[in-house]
C-alpha cells in the first residue's frame, strides 16, 4: 500500500471517528472552553491528535475509551497551555450561547457548573455524562473504578446542590 492509500484510508477512518463521535466531541469541548471559536479550536486540536494516533490504535480497550483518553488529554493540555498564554483564568460571568445546549437554561447551567470543576473532577463527570461505566472510565483516566465511584457520587451531589442554589437564585 502507497503512503498516499494509507493517508487516505486514515482520512476515511477519521472521518468515520468524526462522525460517530463528533457531538460527544462536541460537548466536551464546550465543557472545557467558553468561547465557541475556542471551541472549534481545542476540536480541530483533538481531530489533530485523533489524526496521529488512529495508526496505533490496536483495540487494546474499546475505540470510545480510546477516543475520549486522547481528548480529554488534549482539553487539559490546550486548557492549560491557554490559561499560561493569557494568565488570567477563563471568566463565565456572561451566558453561554452553544447549538449544543440548545439555550435550554439547566443545561447552562450545568456546563457552567462543569466549567467551574478542576479538570479531573470535569473529566469524570464529562465522561459519566456520556455514558461510560466506571470501569471505562477507569481506562481513560486511570483511577481505579472504586475511586472513579466514590468521586462520582460527591461530584453527582455537589452538582446538585450548586444547581439548585442557581435555580432558587433566580
Amino acid at each position: 500500500m502507497s503512503i498516499s492509500d494509507r493517508q487516505k484510508d486514515l482520512g476515511l477512518e477519521l472521518t468515520r471517528v468524526l462522525q460517530t463521535h463528533g457531538q460527544a466531541l462536541q460537548r466536551l469541548c464546550a465543557a472545557y472552553m467558553q468561547e465557541p471559536s475556542d471551541r472549534q479550536d481545542l476540536f480541530q486540536e483533538i481531530a489533530m491528535a485523533l489524526w496521529t494516533a488512529l495508526p496505533r490504535f490496536r483495540g487494546a480497550a474499546s475505540e470510545r475509551t480510546w477516543l475520549y483518553r486522547i481528548a480529554h488529554n488534549v482539553a487539559l493540555t490546550y486548557s492549560a497551555k491557554r490559561r499560561w498564554r493569557h494568565r488570567l483564568e477563563e471568566s463565565i460571568d456572561g451566558p453561554i450561547c452553544d447549538p449544543v445546549t440548545q439555550v435550554d437554561p439547566r443545561r447552562l447551567a450545568l456546563l457552567e457548573s462543569l466549567q467551574q470543576l478542576n479538570p479531573v473532577d470535569r473529566q469524570l463527570m464529562l465522561l459519566y455524562l456520556e455514558g461510560l461505566s466506571a470501569r471505562e472510565i477507569e481506562e481513560v483516566t486511570g483511577l481505579t473504578a472504586n475511586n472513579v465511584g466514590v468521586r462520582l457520587t460527591r461530584l453527582r451531589r455537589k452538582l446538585a446542590s450548586t444547581l439548585k442554589a442557581k435555580e432558587v437564585g433566580k
